[in-house]
């Protein structure tokens, strides 16, 4: 029996402030490309969003340049009793502290967000995780995972309007 999927409601407080949103993943595997086609959806409907292929490591430099004190990173993730298409927040210490959340990317995030916080003011980190179906190589994303990006840019552009 297929449930619906888990979807954690994103609050609008967590853009407001000197926020970054990040949008994590590698172009050519699959459903791992979701985070950079929400940033491109991001982006297209005004809301700033920085992309970030194959990691977030890849992204320091801007990280460093803009000086948050709060980051969103948009990622795939595999979580506990995670189904694909299903959406995920959590912030550094729940996702890092334990194995709750497994990332695709090669360096350790609780190793790169402790990196971060030495050189930056950054506060509070904030991991949206949607969980896949296929990391295969390829360029097409699942339809759960599709749906959940979908429902993520809406959640997020909305959150926009009314900050």
């Amino acid at each position: 029996m297929r449930r619906d999927n888990m979807y954690v409601s994103i609050p609008c407080d967590l853009f407001k402030g000197n926020s970054l949103i990040l949008g994590v993943g590698s172009p050519l595997r699959s459903d791992d490309r979701a985070g950079l086609v929400l940033c491109d959806s991001l982006n297209q409907s005004g809301v700033h969003c920085v992309k970030c292929e194959y990691g977030l490591e890849n992204c320091i430099d801007v990280i460093l340049e803009k000086k948050p004190e709060k980051l969103i990173v948009i990622d795939t993730a595999f979580f506990n009793r995670g189904q694909p298409g299903d959406i995920i927040l959590l912030d550094d210490t729940r996702a890092l502290a334990n194995t709750l959340l497994l990332t695709t990317h090669n360096i350790p995030p609780r190793l790169l967000i402790n990196t971060i916080r030495e050189l930056t003011p950054l506060r509070e980190v904030y991991i949206i995780g949607i969980y896949p179906a296929n990391l295969d190589i390829g360029v097409d994303i699942s339809s759960q995972v599709s749906r959940a990006i979908n429902t993520l840019v809406e959640d997020i552009v909305k959150c926009f309007k009314n900050i």
